[in-house]
């Protein structure tokens, strides 16, 4: 018995031309596949960079708020802490002169300090998404160090604001003895500390936003910094400080 092998219908040469065809038509397929796939994540990254920017430019603008009133909120410190040490058990009421008609209180504000929305879903939404695995490595470390002190500076913001609502009975006409003089002082440090705190990581924050060169318009920051002092000059007084905001 003889066996026979089917023969290609136009020979051998023509067969391995077909199957070199195929094979060629899925390596472009493939290559074609990949190159969809990086202008896809290239595309992402343009998105989530353009989202950091947005965030960070408002970042730097809290900072910035931060470091300019800080005169303003130290010396509101030394100045409740001048009168607490005094010997004489009556105390005069002593609100905070803070002209600003979006603060509605009810009760009497004795220390006050902005506490601002600090948004982080372009970060988030990147670190969900894969994004930032089709980042510079130097580059997403820069940005997670800094979007890490965000989170910590928001924290501290709702951690002062706590503090200072234990100093409200400053705000009223009061007898205080020795012990209540002595417990006033103490919430006034923890407000200090807290205070020192936020300074501190808002100045970090702008070294970090800096260090990170997104070339922000220059106009549109110092736009942004001349509205900055203007709004807090009208709310706090002459005590704002007027300090360069460069963040090129």
């Amino acid at each position: 018995m003889h066996f026979h092998l089917p023969k290609p219908l136009h020979g051998w040469r023509e067969f391995v031309g077909e199957i070199a065809i195929i094979v060629i038509g899925v390596l472009i397929a493939l290559g074609a596949e990949y190159l969809i796939e990086q202008w896809h994540w290239h595309e992402q990254a343009d998105i989530a960079d353009a989202a950091f920017r947005n965030e960070l430019l408002e970042v730097g603008g809290v900072a910035y708020e931060r470091l300019i009133i800080q005169p303003c909120l130290q010396g509101r410190i030394g100045e409740l802490s001048n009168h607490l040490s005094e010997t004489t058990e009556r105390w005069k009421a002593s609100p905070m002169a803070v002209r600003n008609s979006a603060y509605l209180n009810v009760m009497p504000v004795v220390y006050r300090a902005p506490t601002r929305p600090l948004l982080t879903d372009g970060w988030k939404s990147a670190i969900a998404s894969g994004t930032l695995n089709h980042l510079p490595s130097e580059h997403v470390q820069a940005l997670s160090s800094l979007y890490e002190q965000v989170v910590q500076f928001d924290a501290l913001q709702r951690e002062e604001a706590k503090a200072a609502a234990s100093l409200t009975p400053l705000g009223f006409d009061r007898r205080l003895d020795g012990s209540n003089r002595i417990q006033m002082l103490a919430s006034l440090a923890e407000v200090d500390r807290i205070n020192s705190l936020t300074a501190l990581d808002a100045s970090q924050m702008l070294e970090a936003l800096r260090a990170l060169h997104f070339r922000f318009d220059v106009k549109l920051v110092e736009t942004g910094r001349r509205q900055i002092i203007s709004e807090q000059r009208a709310a706090r007084g002459s005590c704002v400080a007027d300090l360069p905001l460069d963040l090129g």
